[in-house]
């Protein structure tokens, strides 16, 4: 089955929180049966007939906005034939007539859900990413009723279950011995942050997932497709746990994607971005003698921003990032996508990572960027054990 998504022609970063939204959105889809996700823009205030979509698509996901007058969701009930009508008799709220109701986390009306001709039309006038949920609840109901292909058969998913995995998998034979061959079947999704999404077949029981965790081990960090951000952020939450950052290569990237989830000015201090040589010394405190005998790309420096911004900030944790982000300024010994990183807490406990990243410098940013939340996370678990 293939869905497309319609969105109108502003930044994805808008629509689906969090700005790596979209890749989760596809997983989560996929889980559902649906094998290719297409991507259509249109301007914002443009009308939009779902009838003249290719009927290859069985699923047609539209985000709105919240903008006066809403030209493309009037244009979208006249077009399914629907209207607006009171919730109830008790309510003022308004509802979509004839057409399944979407709410938000707190239980407001935004969005509707159909079928029409054999495939569902969705529209939601909050971010698709934050009504994940319910979208994935009405869509798994549809295809429980019975939503057709065009040649007419009903699709069940292979995949039921998607596991996040750090780091970067080969192929699913990797996670296999001789005597468990059958841990071959899961299907293995590399994502541009440089971790893998494991699709766990459907008809995999308890004891064939216990055997997969197993294998995976530290690696599994969620069961579900969801943002490492959102993730982490919730543990320290929970933990009551505060962080800082220090970060060169990566130019606030780490402490940007901390700081767009709600909620995170409760454990993220600080974000030192010490781009120059000159601002680690003297907001980091680190040695001009320990920065020109070592490098600003190395693994001692990245250990004395994390340190500097531990001391200076206050916070139990602290990260650090520093690298050749590209494409120019790389050496034979350092070459771009070299990025060195450190984490350390106030009980003493240390994590250093090296990486050579590939790819843009767009990509060897974010892909840095993925890994100081993989060494926080980490972090974070050895002072809880």
């Amino acid at each position: 089955m293939k869905c497309l998504l319609i969105m109108p022609r502003w930044s994805e970063q808008e629509s689906l929180f969090p700005p790596s939204g979209r890749p989760y959105l596809d997983l989560q889809l996929q889980c559902l049966g649906f094998s290719e996700m297409g991507f259509s823009e249109l301007e914002p205030d443009a009308p939009f007939d779902p009838a003249r979509i290719p009927e290859e698509y069985q699923l047609i996901l539209v985000q709105g906005t919240t903008e006066p007058g809403n030209r493309l969701r009037r244009s979208l009930l006249s077009n399914l034939g629907l209207s607006l009508g009171l919730d109830s008799d008790e309510s003022d709220r308004l509802r979509v007539m004839g057409a399944r109701s979407l709410y938000d986390a707190q239980g407001e009306p935004a969005g509707f859900a159909i079928k029409r001709r054999g495939r569902m039309v969705i529209y939601c006038e909050q971010s698709v990413w934050g009504l994940r949920r319910a979208l994935v609840d009405v869509v798994r109901d549809y295809l429980e009723e019975g939503v057709h292909d065009i040649q007419g058969v009903v699709r069940r998913p292979q995949y039921r279950s998607c596991w996040m995995v750090e780091g970067a998998i080969a192929d699913a034979g990797s996670l296999t011995s001789e005597e468990e061959k059958d841990l071959g079947l899961c299907r293995l999704r590399v994502l541009p942050n440089g971790d893998t999404a494991v699709l766990v077949p459907t008809q995999m029981g308890s004891e064939f997932k216990g055997r997969l965790q197993e294998r995976l081990g530290e690696q599994l960090y969620a069961k579900s497709p969801r943002p490492l951000e959102v993730l982490l952020g919730k543990q320290l939450r929970e933990a009551n746990v505060s962080i800082a950052v220090a970060e060169s290569c990566t130019g606030g990237l780490i402490t940007a994607r901390l700081s767009a989830v709600p909620g995170s000015s409760a454990y993220l201090y600080v974000g030192y971005v010490t781009y120059a040589n000159m601002t680690k010394s003297h907001c980091l405190e680190i040695s001009p003698v320990l920065i020109e005998r070592c490098g600003a790309v190395s693994p001692e420096v990245a250990l004395a921003m994390a340190r500097g911004a531990l001391r200076n900030s206050g916070a139990a944790l602290a990260v650090s990032a520093t690298g050749v982000a590209g494409p120019d300024g790389g050496t034979e010994e350092k070459p771009v996508g070299t990025v060195f990183l450190a984490a350390v807490s106030l009980q003493g406990n240390v994590l250093e990572h090296r990486a050579l990243y590939r790819g843009s410098r767009d990509r060897i940013r974010y892909q840095t960027s993925q890994t100081a939340l993989h060494l926080l996370r980490r972090l974070l678990k050895q002072q809880q054990q």
